[in-house]
């Protein structure tokens, strides 16, 4: 492991999407850190003041911590990582390539969709499985566990966040729009219609990725020759839609071949197993 990378804390939460792209990013690039678990579901720590202020006011994960700098969101961290460890392993091509073009076309249609200001549709649409457990096939994680969040978020999150922006000014509006973002978010998990169109947005950006990857001909990742954070971001997503069983509805038979090979070579590597170690345990069905 690199000892450049000392005094790095990564806030994460286990079944986050996000959070596995940072966690695996850094073992790719050998940097030491230290995984810092928050206890989001049993004690809401992210809505705590002393994340709030000091590390993201939104309350969201990841967080990256090096020393006194502190970035928020997994793809700005990406980026950071990057330009921080620059003897590290490269997870971006050169800027201005053909590569590097299309690492930002892919991340860019799976990010166009996580806006932080609307409604995630990562979010809504485990949430909405969860609410509408007929979408799922085999799902790995516990289904139960979610709506039982759904509820939590809906009720004692909004009360935490409202009360907080009551009672601190510093904090108020991005409490109040914090609270008014989960109010939404479950309203529209209770909503098939909304829940069905947010499914289907993820069918067309996998397909439009597919057809980004074809044009590379017989590459060795998604974007090329090298692994990026493209195949980061894609391995992350697919990994989600396993656990909350979507799989089978994007993937299989001759449904994205290209980015089913991809995927399946990505979890071989030991940036994949590893930060699989940090979320095993969010994986597996209540017995």
């Amino acid at each position: 492991m690199a000892n450049e990378g000392g005094g790095v804390v990564l806030y994460t939460a286990g079944f986050s999407p996000f959070c596995r792209r940072v966690l695996m990013a850094l073992i790719e690039k050998g940097v030491e850190f230290e995984p810092y678990e928050m206890a989001i579901q049993t004690k809401q720590e992210n809505r705590t003041e002393w994340y709030l202020r000091q590390l993201h006011p939104q309350g969201r994960v990841p967080v990256l911590r090096d020393h006194d700098k502190v970035v928020r969101d997994s793809i700005p961290i990406l980026e950071y990582l990057e330009t921080r460890f620059p003897t590290a392993t490269k997870l971006y091509p050169k800027e201005g390539t053909d590569e590097y073009n299309k690492v930002q076309t892919i991340v860019s249609l799976i990010d166009d969709l996580f806006v932080p200001d609307a409604v995630l549709p990562i979010t809504l649409v485990t949430f909405g499985v969860a609410k509408f457990p007929e979408y799922a096939e085999n799902p790995k994680m516990s289904l139960q566990k979610f709506t039982d969040r759904l509820e939590v978020l809906r009720t004692k999150d909004v009360s935490i966040l409202e009360k907080l922006a009551q009672d601190h000014e510093d904090l108020r509006a991005d409490c109040l729009s914090k609270a008014a973002y989960l109010q939404d978010m479950a309203n529209n998990a209770c909503n098939r219609q909304v829940v069905q169109e947010a499914i289907d947005k993820y069918d067309w950006m996998l397909s439009e990725v597919e057809k980004i990857v074809a044009q590379n001909g017989e590459s060795a990742w998604v974007c090329g020759d090298q692994f990026t954070v493209a195949d980061i971001c894609m391995a992350s997503l697919i990994t989600h839609l396993k656990g909350i069983g979507l799989h089978s509805r994007y993937f299989g038979g001759d449904k994205r071949p290209l980015l089913s090979k991809y995927y399946e070579q990505t979890i071989q590597r030991e940036s994949y197993v590893s930060s699989f170690k940090h979320t095993e345990k969010h994986f597996f069905q209540d017995k």
